[in-house]
């Protein structure tokens, strides 16, 4: 471990290796009092994003009977591969951290990768009666790309149920004409369980969006493609020939 002097939430703190001598350190500290102190700037990922990485792991594996250190190394190994990249720390500590982007897209990765193998994850913030559960569209960095892996996984959006789940349109389908000229390509979607469509319905539009912190997107042609075989009986105006790119 290298000597580091972090910021946390407005106090400074120097970080030192265990086996440092307390003369050490005090020669340390008077150098910082004394000397002038160059500054590097050197991009890693935040503290806030180290613990959402390991919330992250810790409750994933809890569900598929992996400890959180397990889950991660699994993880990493395959969003390394993926990406082409080596293999990195999430301690912003250590001179083998990671980017905050790397650690973005991460965290992304995670979350994409809960949904596609059908685990609900949730991460809890806070201790005793300050503890508050935060859902995957809460702390996804990218919600298009969150509801867009729940569209194609006929997931709930909100809550994250795989039964009885609607393919919602955000935006009035009779602005359009009804649904045998929704193409896919003119709305926004989200989809929705049976309970939080019916939401929708009776609160609308605005307090639902407000309320979840959520709202439809806009489909690609390709997305179309591979929504329709997902909810059948829905875009019925998409021609594929017509519509190819």
């Amino acid at each position: 471990m290298n000597i580091e002097l972090i910021e946390e939430e407005g106090e400074l703190f120097l970080y030192v290796p265990s086996n440092k001598r307390f003369a050490e350190i005090k020669e340390l500290l008077s150098k910082i009092k004394n000397d002038t102190i160059n500054v590097v700037k050197v991009d890693r990922l935040s503290l806030d994003q180290m613990k959402l990485i390991w919330s992250l792991c810790n409750d994933y594996g809890e569900l598929r009977g992996y400890t959180r250190e397990e889950m991660r190394e699994a993880l990493e190994n395959e969003f390394c591969n993926s990406k082409e990249i080596e293999y990195f720390s999430i301690s912003p500590f250590k001179r083998d951290c990671c980017s905050m982007k790397v650690a973005t897209d991460f965290i992304q990765f995670i979350i994409e990768h809960a949904i596609k193998h059908d685990y609900n994850l949730i991460v809890y913030e806070g201790k005793g009666d300050n503890r508050v559960a935060k859902r995957l569209q809460d702390i996804s960095p990218d919600i298009r790309r969150y509801v867009i892996q729940c569209l194609l996984h006929k997931r709930c959006a909100v809550c994250g149920k795989l039964v009885e789940v609607d393919l919602h349109h955000w935006d009035s389908v009779a602005s359009i004409g009804g649904y045998k000229h929704d193409d896919g390509l003119q709305t926004r979607f989200l989809p929705l369980c049976r309970e939080h469509h019916t939401e929708f319905h009776n609160i609308g539009k605005d307090r639902f969006s407000n309320k979840w912190h959520i709202e439809g997107v806009m489909l690609s042609k390709n997305l179309v493609k591979k929504l329709k075989e997902v909810y059948p009986n829905h875009f019925q105006a998409f021609k594929e020939g017509k519509n190819d790119i």
